[in-house]
């Protein structure tokens, strides 16, 4: 590892060398130490390259400093191949660019994702035969870096098939492009360094033929080494040769790929059977019929799939221990029925499998294939101790021998007191076997090698290979030389030949990285020290200040350390440093699918500081350091914190469900409690104080905040965005109204009955908002009790870290809902953050009885209404309303846990036309919006929303969420309303809402 002098050097030296991010700061040097493999090392430092002209500059001082560069795109790889002690570079944060799209070809930068190219190629019926194997956010350079291939092996083989060209940076600086390259220079020319490669390469390649010729596996499918088979009689597929090399060789630019039309057709059958062994002996008839993927789920991963959704649970039956997916496609509309219908006809004559059913619709297709798709990201979420590790998951065997490598594999198992779950691609002979281990414990991680070493030993005896889709990294690069023997040399003196200076990528395929260990393991640090994690604030409901045990056992060593952080929420006995280390960084919080939502800042901001992985990593890598030079409480782990805005989005959708949104609320308690707050966070914090000024004097304020040198001033002064429109403040708060019509009096009626909890914007700001609530649960024949003396829910404190404030607002609230809910009502919110405030994050500020029965008896106001319509007891006599809405879904609505009711209840009205907009955040996120240093970036996290909302066809909006709300009208200047303020508008209860849609917003802010 590097000095402090030496990174301090070399830091000053790229900053004035490279227009891109140079990152030496300690958090993004623990970012960036680990990926989705069981390896963690600490580099150096990042670079991520703007441009090919940066890429340069970095290879050339590198090669110069005899500095190492590990090549990095999403970091979603199994093996650790982007690990490293020198510089990462880091794809995928500038090389992001589809640079050109024509009838049958792509060119892209590596740092393109797999899913968005695909995405983009849909467009033009066209797609990338390959799957991700890393996921929809793996890049394409990660992909050819180590040759992947996915399900559709069989038809699609490995994407080396696939690259057309490549575009390179050699060790000594130059970018050139490459694909089939005469051996001979023209006459006359000078040869550079590509053309002293070629030659080189070819004759080394041409003198080992027999024994390149002689010493592969048997296996049809292989990515271990370097692809050697190359050389034709003049010609060499440099090309061929560099996919699959990890970065070892040379570093891609721009990547060439042919394309292929989406099949005309498509089929599946599901091939149920009551054991393993059984699924395995009916593979050879499936294969007969030429199908474009085989999948074999064993008993584990069908029991997740299962588990994963109800409707798989209905869909599966019980008795089913294992599951064969077999897949058709074709260029004919008909010819994948065809070929699905032949083996179904094949069943019925030979009872193939005791469970079997067939999909030849899309959406079927698509449902059949969620069994895969759900259990393995189920398998990634398995918590707890032990947990199924990918270091030795690549295995490939011939074909037939697949049924005995199992049973082989088993037993294997058994020796070692180890279990493991099975994805086999059995067309292939291809073997995804996760060990069940845990990396914390010492015994486990002395199995590792030597469960390794006889998995190997099996697979090599039988003719495989030790990697077949995942790449080799510092997982199986200690295995290399053993499958190849004799050829190994070859590798090494071409590895010389591209980098004979070792720059490129070090330790990985003919390594090993004198630098680091051979299996640098996470945890390490873990095993080596027994860091405290002392918990402020016990299971019994007292606040951290007050506190003065130790929930997690540990309170002896706590005493004796300086550097643990003291918490400030809530956690069960050890669940704080647990939760740190569920993560597996599997990378897929770095998704920019459509179809889900996380991560808004990271897709605005898509560096690895902004995923919900670097989250965990960091504080997982902190509280492990027993003399670490870095603590929790640091402004510059707090910097990371703020790029995590609580949409509890990643919670929602993470595999492993970490709880990702708890974990930063902690880390911006622990630095406020260390540091004290910054005092725009300390203004926002206290939003509901100004509301209720700004509410007291509201035709001066509403004045004056239309003032743009106003504006200007609360920016400079309080932090607040000059371009954002700050809503009005209305002249009566509804708190006001509420007793004045009598709605704060207990209920004595025996009519149903809910409390309402107001919050600060529709008391403040729009108590229309609160009025057609009421207006609505009246209609309904539901009383309503206003409990009086509400403050703000606290969920503006709580997010930026003032812990006390929210909890001396949660202990107000609870003492006025208390009652209310031990007399059975259900408490009505109408904000969703106030919901979710008071449901999930009050039990971690207070774990009382009261705070428990409040939190059961919490209801999200539209979720109440839909909940009536489902029960046939709403009210349908709504006046016709010819109208278009936009109705955006918030985050917190989807964090509740409900179906979002808002674009069902507005469906209702005769004549309104709904658009459901549920794409991603608005990014207004509360408070996070309003303040200056956030206005353009959450601009940038809503915009896809936002572009939806802006088309022409749909004139206003609607949205449960106030912030969504601001940022919607903001920006795109259209009305937005509440959904209970269109159901009051349309049962006819507050017909003067009319006024309030014709109404101009105002100023838009941007453009």
């Amino acid at each position: 590892m590097a000095d402090v002098p030496q990174r301090e050097r070399v830091l000053d030296d790229l900053k004035g060398l490279v227009k891109g991010e140079v990152l030496f700061d300690e958090p993004s040097r623990i970012l960036f130490s680990t990926d989705a493999s069981i390896f963690e090392v600490r580099p150096l430092g990042v670079v991520a390259p703007a441009d090919e002209a940066d890429l340069q500059a970095v290879v050339s001082y590198a090669a110069a400093n005899q500095l190492p560069l590990v090549p990095r795109g999403a970091g979603s790889g199994h093996a650790g191949e982007c690990l490293g002690s020198g510089l990462i570079v880091d794809f995928s944060r500038f090389f992001r660019s589809i640079l050109e799209i024509t009838a049958d070809q792509v060119r892209v930068q590596p740092g393109v994702t797999w899913g968005n190219l695909n995405r983009e190629l849909a467009k033009v019926g066209r797609r990338l035969a390959i799957d991700s194997s890393g996921g929809e956010q793996g890049t394409v350079g990660g992909m050819v870096a180590r040759n992947a291939c996915g399900a559709r092996v069989l038809r699609h083989g490995h994407i080396r098939d696939h690259v057309l060209g490549l575009r390179i940076m050699l060790d000594s600086g130059d970018a050139v492009w490459v694909g089939r390259e005469s051996r001979w220079p023209p006459a006359g020319s000078r040869p550079g360094r590509k053309e002293d490669i070629i030659t080189s390469a070819a004759t080394l390649l041409e003198r080992r033929a027999d024994l390149i010729r002689t010493h592969q596996p048997r296996t049809r499918f292989n990515r271990c080494g370097y692809r050697l088979d190359v050389l034709r009689e003049d010609t060499l597929d440099l090309h061929r040769l560099l996919v699959g090399s990890e970065g070892t060789l040379a570093l891609f630019t721009e990547i060439t790929l042919r394309t292929i039309p989406a099949p005309d057709s498509r089929s599946i059958v599901l091939l149920g059977f009551e054991s393993l062994d059984s699924a395995l002996r009916a593979v050879p008839r499936v294969l007969s019929s030429e199908p474009s993927a085989c999948e074999l789920l064993d008993q584990r991963l069908v029991t997740l799939g299962r588990g994963a959704s109800p409707d798989m649970a209905a869909f599966i039956p019980t008795r089913i221990e294992a599951l064969v997916l077999v897949e058709y496609e074709s260029d004919d509309a008909k010819g994948a029925a065809r070929a699905a219908g032949e083996l179904a006809a094949s069943h019925r004559a030979d009872r193939l499998a005791p469970f079997f059913q067939l999909a030849v619709e899309p959406g079927d297709v698509e449902r059949f294939w969620q069994v895969r798709e759900l259990a393995l990201p189920s398998l990634m979420g398995l918590r707890g101790g032990r947990q199924p590790l990918p270091y030795i998951e690549d295995l490939a065997v011939p074909v037939d021998e697949v049924p005995g490598f199992i049973h082989d594999l088993q037993e294997v198992l058994r020796t070692h007191d180890t279990a493991a779950s099975f994805l086999i691609h059995a067309g292939s002979g291809q073997v995804e076997m996760r060990p069940f281990l845990d990396l914390r414990s010492p015994t486990d991680v002395a199995r590792l090698r030597p469960l390794a070493e006889d998995v190997y030993a099996l697979t090599l005896s039988l003719g495989g290979t030790i990697s077949t889709q995942y790449g080799t990294g510092l997982a199986r690069t200690p295995w290399v030389e053993k499958q190849y023997a004799d050829l190994f040399p070859v590798f090494r003196d071409l590895k010389a030949i591209f980098d004979p200076r070792r720059i490129f990528n070090p330790g990985k395929i003919v390594g090993p990285d004198v630098s680091v260990p051979a299996w640098p393991l996470r945890y390490q640090h873990w095993r080596q020290t027994s860091a405290p994690t002392p918990v402020g604030g016990d299971l019994a409901g007292e606040p951290a200040a007050a506190a003065t045990t130790v929930a997690n056992g540990e309170a002896a060593q706590a005493a004796s350390s300086t550097s643990a952080p003291v918490l400030q929420l809530l956690w069960k006995e050890g669940s704080f440093r647990d939760e740190c280390v569920e993560c597996n960084g599997c990378g897929q919080c770095r998704t920019e699918a459509p179809t889900q939502r996380m991560c808004p800042i990271f897709r605005a901001k898509p560096q690895e500081a902004a995923t919900p992985r670097a989250k965990a990593n960091l504080l997982r890598s902190l509280i492990g350091e027993a003399n670490g030079s870095l603590a929790v409480s640091s402004d510059e782990v707090r910097e990371v914190a703020n790029l995590c805005v609580n949409c509890k989005m990643c919670r929602q959708e993470c595999p492993a469900h970490v709880n990702i949104p708890k974990l930063m609320l902690e880390t911006k308690a622990i630095n406020v409690a260390q540091h004290g707050m910054r005092f725009s966070d300390w203004v926002v914090a206290r939003s509901e104080a100004f509301a209720r000024i700004g509410s007291a004097f509201a035709p001066l304020i509403n004045m004056v905040l239309d003032n743009g040198a106003v504006r200007w001033g609360i920016e400079k002064v309080l932090g607040i965005s000059r371009h954002r429109a700050l809503p009005t403040f209305a002249r009566r708060s509804f708190a006001s109204q509420a007793n004045r019509r009598g709605w704060t009096h207990p209920v004595r009626s025996e009519r149903p009955r809910v409390a309402y909890f107001v919050d600060i914007f529709a008391n403040y700001n729009d108590p229309t908002i609160a009025e057609a609530a009421v207006a609505v649960l009246h209609h309904q024949g539901i009383e309503v009790h206003v409990p009086p003396g509400q403050r703000g829910c606290g969920m503006a404190a709580l997010a930026n870290g003032d812990i006390e404030t929210a909890r001396e607002a949660l202990e107000h609230n609870l003492r006025i809902l208390a009652e209310p809910a031990r007399e059975g009502y259900a408490i009505v919110c109408s904000e969703p953050t106030a919901a979710v405030m008071l449901a999930q994050d009050s039990l971690d500020l207070l774990n009382t009885p009261d705070a428990q029965l409040v939190a059961s008896r919490v209801v999200e106001l539209t979720t109440f209404l839909g909940d009536l319509h489902q029960q046939g007891r709403l009210r349908t006599d709504f006046g016709r309303f010819d109208i278009t809405v936009g109705h955006h879904v918030p985050c917190h609505i989807k964090a509740l846990g409900r179906p979002p009711a808002g674009p069902t209840l507005l469906s209702l009205i005769p004549g309104l036309r709904v658009h459901t907009i549920d794409v991603n955040c608005s990014g207004m996120a509360g408070t996070f919006g309003l303040k200056a240093e956030n206005f353009q970036l959450s601009v940038d996290a809503g915009r896809p929303m936002l572009e939806r909302f802006a088309r022409p066809g749909v004139l206003f909006g609607s949205t449960e969420c106030s912030s969504c709300r601001m940022q919607m009208e903001g920006i795109t200047r259209k009305r937005t309303l509440h959904p209970v303020q269109y159901l009051a508008l349309a049962y006819g209860l507050m017909p003067d809402l009319v006024d309030r849609l014709r109404q101009p917003v105002g100023e838009k802010v941007l453009g």
